[in-house]
């Protein structure tokens, strides 16, 4: 009897002892960002959140290269963080496996923090009414352009697709042009989904269909959208590839759909051009009512917390702190001041206003957020959905096929990857059901 007693006691102070070795352990955030942004975010959560929580979180940095393929990897084996930071449909694409938390458990801190949050960007986290993910930051696509060189020509900034086709062939008479976010630019033609997802989503279409079980590329609006991007090159004279900074800096290139740390750079490496040029909305499509559908692609680096992490419910309670409107505004400001071209877009709408931008961009930052729409989450991985379209987009445009045959063959290879997913994931699936 003693040595039973015994032998419990020890097992109960072991049992303590890891209890207290795992919460003496730092809440484990794992980062593929740059290590000049993960300093400034360590030092944030140090001075601001540790010092006020108690609760002390490291931030790791990891390579960017394979960072998602490292978390898929982590999840098999049990060697996970608490907090992982990852793309667009990581969260989904681990919460399917079983991997992830559903943040739905967090109730009201969860819905309150979601509702901080565009709509479009967080279409993303879903999945049969789970919710595995939230936004870390937001990357959007509007347009720049040239003030002086259109204002010279005399023309006006295009609201919609059809006003550019208006005036291209002025601008190309000039030797000047349009130019997309990525087109087919060596080392940019894997992003090229993005600037198609723009085309495609304006005219109504979609990757998948609404319930998620079958490809969306095949739908007449989705081909009609397709058909528009890849004639935007083959038939209406747009670059296939072209320097788009220098471009837009030297000014053959005076209208561009750009990325936001494109702004930043231009910002921050044309001072020259100052008072020149201005930000404004992707041109849209015109709906049926007459209004414009503005809409483009939205996305950005993302927080999943893992299932087998020591520290999740600390780890969302950093979430909660990290995606707060004042540390999101303060971490805006950090990153846009202290690392020359660089740029935060805070993925809580109430800390926009704080962004040390002119206001008016601050606007067309707002306005592009709310009309653009993240990818929905269908089991295929991102990159595989994403090389299909990037494919479809190759083959239309560089290799003389029809749109229509392209977008097609990317919606039937899109379907046999969905169908084989559908029976890799029935088990999680059910469960995911219950």
């Amino acid at each position: 009897m003693v040595s039973w007693r015994k032998s419990c006691l020890i097992l109960l102070v072991i049992i303590v002892m890891f209890t207290v070795i795992a919460s003496a352990a730092p809440v484990q955030v794992w980062s593929p960002q740059s290590v000049e942004w993960n300093k400034i975010i360590q030092e944030l959560t140090d001075s601001e959140f540790t010092a006020k929580t108690k609760i002390d979180v490291q931030i790791q940095t990891i390579p960017w290269a394979g960072f998602e393929q490292k978390y898929l990897l982590g999840a098999a084996s049990g060697d996970v963080p608490d907090v992982g930071i990852t793309g667009s449909l990581g969260p989904a694409d681990l919460g399917v496996r079983g991997a992830a938390v559903d943040l739905g458990k967090y109730g009201k801190d969860y819905q309150d923090l979601k509702n901080q949050m565009y709509p479009g960007l967080m279409r993303s986290f879903d999945y049969l009414g789970t919710q595995f993910g939230l936004p870390m930051q937001m990357v959007i696509y509007p347009m720049i352009y040239r003030s002086d060189i259109m204002s010279d020509l005399g023309l006006p900034v295009p609201k919609t697709w059809d006003e550019l086709y208006q005036i291209l062939p002025k601008l190309q008479a000039n030797k000047k042009n349009f130019y997309t976010a990525f087109a087919f630019k060596e080392g940019q033609a894997d992003v090229v989904y993005a600037d198609v997802s723009t085309f495609i989503w304006q005219h109504g279409g979609d990757w998948y269909t609404s319930d998620r079980l079958r490809s969306g590329l095949d739908t007449p609006q989705s081909i009609k959208g397709f058909t528009e991007f890849a004639e935007l090159f083959t038939k209406r004279g747009v670059p296939k590839a072209a320097e788009s900074f220098m471009g837009f800096k030297q000014g053959e290139l005076p209208l561009m759909q750009t990325t936001m740390w494109q702004y930043a750079n231009i910002e921050t490496a044309a001072p020259e051009l100052k008072g020149k040029w201005n930000l404004t909305l992707i041109p849209g499509t015109k709906r049926a009512d007459g209004s414009v559908n503005h809409a483009a692609y939205i996305g950005g680096m993302t927080f999943v917390l893992f299932n087998k992490g020591k520290r999740t419910d600390d780890g969302f309670k950093w979430l909660k702190w990290f995606l707060s409107a004042d540390i999101q505004a303060k971490l805006a400001q950090r990153i846009t001041k202290e690392i020359p071209g660089s740029i935060f877009i805070p993925a809580n709408i109430n800390a926009l206003p704080s962004l040390p931008i002119p206001k008016e961009h601050i606007n067309v930052v707002m306005d592009q957020a709310k009309d653009s729409i993240a990818p929905a989450f269908a089991l295929a991985p991102e990159s595989v959905t994403q090389r299909f379209i990037n494919i479809a987009a190759q083959e239309a445009v560089l290799m003389g096929v029809n749109p229509e045959t392209a977008i097609k063959k990317a919606a039937r290879d899109m379907n046999v990857e969905l169908e084989k997913k559908q029976k890799e994931y029935a088990r999680f699936i059910t469960k995911l059901k219950r």
